[in-house]
């Protein structure tokens, strides 16, 4: 791997990545009226944690993924 790839991956593993990220959905979301930019906000921000307590970006990025999906599809049979 490259100088740029590895310090790439480390800032991954930094909550403040997570953080500033969930900062720009955040007003991403107010500019654009986005009702669930605080929701996405706060699973972005959850991500961060659980990476920065140790779990697998990979892993973390998959639930995180997975939270998102529940959030904007709907139920079945819900229309």
């Amino acid at each position: 791997r490259g100088k740029g790839m590895n310090k790439f991956l480390k800032r991954l593993r930094e909550p403040s990545t997570y953080a500033g990220l969930a900062a720009l959905v955040i007003g991403a979301g107010e500019i654009g009226k986005i009702r669930e930019a605080p929701e996405v906000a706060e699973t972005v921000s959850g991500v961060g944690q659980a990476i920065a307590s140790g779990m697998d970006p990979i892993t973390a990025g998959i639930v995180g993924i997975g939270g998102l999906l529940s959030m904007f599809l709907g139920e079945k049979g819900d229309k």
